[in-house]
């Protein structure tokens, strides 16, 4: 075996660790001006994300494909225990997960250019992104949590990275806590199933479903797994850190989490609970002993995922509703959103795991698009209260616009990719027949109860009389009345681009969803006939 057959299929992982070291390298030599870290880090999230789609096969990037098509969604051999495997689906979630890293590294290149801590922030965003690669092709318990990790620890860096803002610092170290108490609950219940299993990998773990000799073993792993990996998606009642951190932690920190390192925990759910719980009828032989005998994991899984997807939803749009704050609003709505996410996991069925990625997608585009938003309009000096957008809309049209449509693809109202992802999501849970469509309901619902506060928000910000005198929201320097401090009316060019580009993919996806569900659900198909 060469260097290049082996490393060839680890091009994107690759490309990031480059470009990590790269960037630690030049400061260490006092090279750290933002645009030439923030370029290599924008330049290697972009060349990993083409990699990712070659390997896709999407054409004409197809020809440049790393990875051989024989070895995407192999069924591994019988008794084989690898510690990674290449799928269709984990692909896609590179794809996404490179994407929300792009959209970030550009927008941030809009910072001032002398900013201290340049260096680290695209030092850490790659690193957590490497992690997040890793974890789109673990096959294996521990792999798994090991990258989960890096990510986390990545990530509790980035929201203090200024290291000058107590909320900052408040918001790691309570980041910090609660994931702390993640990973031990992760591989505490990773043990335990390794204990009733005698092994951690998860195409064993299915294989062997049917031979356990003490189920309380399995029941309390797959507990602890949930509660482990629910911290990371914020499903409730896990959920009370998310608010606190994304609201402390810096514009673009709040957006890279909400957008990106949230979904590895979606994807750890599809991992562990989609092949190794919900496609095992029974552990055991007979009966529902605990100390011997079986328990019927699948159906009691369902019933857990789908009442806490719809208590998620339900917490996280009520909550919302009674915020003042437009941070805090968002980062109820993205807990809301998270419970949608779940409806797929829940079902099963490779529709519904198409929708739920679809979900994704659209979740990656709207959440990392609003939370730039609001640090772009932070910026210009208008407060963090939702009254303080009075007229925003008016005095910022193109702006206001491209905020309008990520608030109102949040809501699924019909052109928008929100709409689309839950139309396919919300199709899957009435095809699956059963209380699966009770999901559906509860869905739409809330999807109802959402256009609410959305709604106020546009309000807000189209209706309400702007103030006398805003020299932020006239475009001028804050605290002066000279010319925008930055271009594009103070935006700056990254922030400005990656914004508008957010919203036409919102809407253009929103028109033609085609293009990404059709490999969407073939992934998916993919992926729960292979039962990883």
């Amino acid at each position: 075996m060469t260097f290049s057959s082996f490393a060839g299929p680890f091009l994107p992982e690759l490309l990031l660790l480059a470009g990590v070291l790269l960037i630690f390298l030049l400061d260490v030599l006092h090279v750290s001006r933002l645009e030439v870290v923030g370029g290599i880090a924008v330049v290697a999230t972009l060349l990993a994300l083409a990699s990712v789609i070659a390997d896709l096969g999407f054409a004409p990037l197809a020809l440049l494909a790393t990875i051989p098509a024989r070895s995407i969604d192999a069924v591994p051999a019988a008794g084989a225990a690898p510690l990674f495997a290449f799928t269709s689906l984990g692909l896609v979630f590179q794809g996404l997960f490179l994407l929300a890293a792009f959209l970030v590294a550009l927008a941030s290149m809009s910072r001032p250019s002398a900013e201290r801590g340049a260096p680290i922030f695209y030092g850490l965003l790659l690193l957590a992104t490497l992690g997040m690669l890793l974890v789109a092709i673990a096959s294996d318990l521990i792999f798994l949590l090991l990258a989960i990790e890096v990510v986390s620890i990545a990530s509790y860096l980035l929201v203090a990275y200024t290291r000058k803002d107590p909320r900052g610092l408040e918001a790691a170290m309570k980041f910090f806590v609660i994931g702390a108490l993640s990973t031990v609950l992760s591989f505490f219940g990773a043990s335990l199933l390794f204990g009733a299993y005698g092994t951690t990998n998860l195409y064993l773990l299915r294989a062997a479903g049917t031979a356990v000799s003490y189920p309380i073993l399995v029941l309390l792993g797959y507990a602890f797994l949930f509660a482990g990996l629910a911290f990371k998606v914020t499903l409730v009642p896990f959920h009370a850190w998310a608010v606190d951190v994304y609201d402390g932690s810096p514009d673009d920190v709040s957006a890279y989490l909400a957008g990106g390192t949230k979904k590895i925990g979606i994807f750890a759910f599809f991992l562990v609970f989609l092949g190794p719980v919900l496609a095992v009828n029974a552990v055991g032989s007979s009966g529902y002993g605990l100390f011997g005998g079986s328990v019927a994991l699948g159906p009691s899984f369902q019933l857990a995922l789908g009442a806490i997807a719809v208590l998620t939803m339900t917490v996280g749009n009520v909550l919302a509703l009674l915020q003042k704050e437009m941070k805090r609003m968002l980062a109820y709505s993205s807990i809301s959103q998270a419970g949608y996410m779940l409806i797929g996991i829940t079902i099963g069925t490779a529709p519904a795991i198409g929708g739920a990625t679809l979900q994704v997608l659209a979740h990656v585009l709207m959440k990392t698009g609003a939370f730039l938003v609001v640090g772009a309009v932070a910026a210009l000096g208008v407060g963090p209260l939702i009254s303080d957008w009075r007229g925003l809309g008016q005095r910022r049209p193109l702006l206001g616009t491209a905020f309008a449509l990520m608030l109102l693809s949040l809501a699924g109202v019909p052109l928008t990719i929100g709409f689309a992802s839950k139309f396919v999501l919300f199709s899957a849970a009435v095809a699956a027949q059963g209380w699966f469509v009770w999901l559906a309901v509860a869905g739409l619902l809330n999807s109802a109860l959402s256009v609410f506060y959305y709604a106020r928000v546009l309000r807000v910000m189209f209706f309400d009389a702007p103030p006398a005198a805003d020299p932020a929201l006239a475009g001028a320097v804050v605290g002066g009345a000279g010319p925008p401090a930055l271009p594009v009316g103070g935006l700056g060019w990254g922030r400005a681009v990656t914004i508008a580009l957010i919203a036409v993919l919102i809407v253009a996806l929103g028109v033609y969803p085609q293009v990404v569900l059709g490999p969407i659900q073939s992934a998916a198909y993919h992926f729960v006939s292979l039962g990883a």
